[in-house]
């Protein structure tokens, strides 16, 4: 269903473009790109807080005190 969802905005937005500057320079970039951008950076931000929550549980290398 994503990827459907990822490949109808893509076929949509195909023919839009972006104008923006860089450095003083007018630079036209696809809109299709901008959207690919924000999926790899969504990507990259859920892999990281599943780094961050897989490290909570990992073993630990000290015992740990019993609680009574």
């Amino acid at each position: 269903m994503n990827a459907a969802l990822v490949a109808l905005v893509l076929t949509i937005t195909a023919p839009l473009r972006l104008g923006v500057t860089v450095l003083g320079f007018p630079v036209s970039l696809p809109a299709g790109w901008l959207v690919l951008a924000v999926e790899v950076l969504a990507a990259a931000v859920l892999i990281w807080l599943a780094v961050r929550a897989l490290r909570r549980f990992r073993s630990s290398p000290f015992l740990r005190r019993a609680e009574r």
